[in-house]
């Protein structure tokens, strides 16, 4: 709620803003008098600008150490029933923050009882196994495992085959190309958009 509180000055007049906030640091309630104001003190402020800085630092870990993973494996991981943290994120392309974020709601399960944790790879394939009909066809395309080498993502169709995004969204409904969400990116399936373009 925004409401103006007059004041006075040497017979003058003024009329300050007042504004009902929430800090995004302490979630405590505050009066701020601008609508911008983000935290209830320079104290929470400094904190939650040293917990962003923490969670960069970590966040570009996390990308260093998915890019040296790229000597893995794949197949022979494939092959595992079940799979490290580090596997894991590997195949999935996420970060570990995700990571136990997909393990706290249920999406993937691990191993009790063991010192290092270990993940049920029959979770990990059930985040793929979206059934999607084959144009023309009766039997079923299971989406192959997520890495660059088996997705576009969006732009990078609408850039190398020199479509518009709404074409695009006509040519993935008539040919039921699925597309899969990971943070702000939308991926394709490389070898479905391929025999599509293919063949128009």
């Amino acid at each position: 709620m925004i409401r103006a509180v007059t004041t006075s000055y040497n017979g003058i007049h003024f009329e300050e803003m007042k504004v009902n906030r929430i800090c995004e640091f302490c979630n405590e309630h505050f009066v701020a008098q601008k609508t911008t104001t983000r935290y209830c003190s320079d104290n929470c402020a400094k904190r939650a600008y040293k917990k962003r800085i923490r969670e960069e630092k970590v966040a570009s870990a996390e990308s260093q150490y998915l890019s040296k993973l790229k000597g893995f494996d794949i197949l022979e991981i494939q092959k595992k029933d079940y799979l490290t943290i580090r596997e894991t994120m590997f195949l999935l392309n996420v970060s570990r923050m995700t990571l136990h974020r997909m393990i706290k709601d249920g999406r993937l399960t691990k191993l009790e009882g063991l010192k290092a944790v270990r993940l049920r790879k029959t979770d990990i394939d059930k985040l793929f196994d979206l059934k999607v009909s084959k144009t023309q066809e009766n039997d079923e395309y299971r989406l192959p495992y997520f890495s660059d080498d088996n997705y576009y993502t969006v732009t990078q169709v609408i850039d190398k085959f020199g479509v518009t995004g709404s074409s695009f969204d006509g040519i993935c409904k008539r040919n039921k190309i699925p597309k899969i969400q990971k943070g702000k990116f939308v991926f394709v399936p490389k070898d479905l958009v391929n025999k599509v373009f293919n063949h128009e």
